[in-house]
């Protein structure tokens, strides 16, 4: 999945909420045909949402849409009414085994043919809230080649985390560790690049709110999905790299080629031995910041087998 700072959560019976929320600056939207959308109103909100996706995709938002978990009977009829050009990926919440991954795999690619798209445009984001999901994280993450992505890190007062592990939540976020570290390995094992994390629901203590992000990605984790449009900017800045972090790496590639040009491959930088791994690390970093249009400016190029 392509990496996003930010993706805001949107109640997907509330079209004119659709329409604004672009203008709160999230890399993406994600579509709630679950918990924010009133029981009697799931089947009409359908609807609404595959409107929004058409409207978004000529606005260039890319969409995610969480559609009702696979128990509830829900999910095969939420997915055909919402798969079509400008739905990036569908995200399935309380997945607990290899098989529901399976039949979300099904549908989508079914409708996805129906629909005249190519197969596999449609990624799936696993959000395991249960204790057994969680604990397969790897497993869910890997269950077929559409698993885009998978969420975790979350820490709240209430929810279906909290209810399924028992913590009692702190402002420090002790209490999920390692449950958040546990998601993080999963996923990077599995080769998900950007991880994302199940962003604060704090809306009223936004010092809190950055606080609980920037631990997210000191762990890993590189993305955060929001709940709140006031989180947004701080999750940009927070999973952006820094002014910081931009200057030390370019100062990386400049010791590397110089050190290239005396014949060597390994040179003191900062205090600490670099290599072409730190080249990589380095690329890596730069090529991000200049995918969000932060200044980077110039700095050699050396290649890293």
């Amino acid at each position: 999945m392509k990496l996003y700072r930010s993706i805001l959560f949107v109640p997907g019976n509330r079209p004119e909420w659709i329409d604004k929320a672009p203008k709160y600056g999230s890399d993406a939207l994600i579509l709630d045909l679950e918990d924010a959308v009133p029981n009697d109103e799931k089947t009409e909100a359908r609807g609404i949402v595959r409107a929004g996706i058409e409207r978004l995709r000529e606005r260039e938002v890319p969409v995610v849409v969480r559609v009702n978990g696979v128990d509830t009977g829900l999910t095969g009829e939420d997915i055909e009414a919402i798969v079509t050009e400008g739905l990036v990926a569908v995200a399935v919440p309380k997945l607990e085994r290899v098989e529901e991954v399976l039949k979300v795999d099904a549908w989508i690619e079914l409708f996805e043919r129906k629909a005249g798209l190519a197969a596999g445009s449609v990624e799936i984001v696993a959000l395991p809230e249960t204790a057994r999901g969680i604990q397969d994280a790897y497993e869910l993450a890997t269950a077929c080649p559409r698993v885009g992505n998978i969420a975790g890190g979350a820490s709240a007062r209430s929810g279906d985390i909290t209810k399924a592990i028992g913590y009692k939540w702190t402002r420090s976020n002790l209490e999920t560790l390692a449950l958040s570290s546990h998601v993080l390995l999963a996923a990077r094992a599995a080769g998900i690049e950007y991880p994302l994390s199940i962003g604060s629901l704090e809306v009223g203590d936004t010092a809190l709110v950055r606080e609980q992000l920037q631990r997210a990605r000191e762990i890993g984790y590189r993305c955060a999905l929001a709940i709140h449009p006031t989180a947004i900017p701080i999750a940009n800045e927070v999973f952006a790299p820094s002014p910081d972090e931009i200057e030390w790496n370019k100062g990386v590639m400049q010791a590397m080629a110089d050190a290239e040009r005396a014949g060597i491959a390994a040179v003191t930088y900062d205090g600490m031995m670099i290599d072409y791994a730190h080249v990589r690390n380095a690329l890596d970093l730069l090529e991000q910041a200049e995918s969000f249009g932060l200044e980077v400016g110039d700095y050699p190029m050396v290649e890293a087998l």
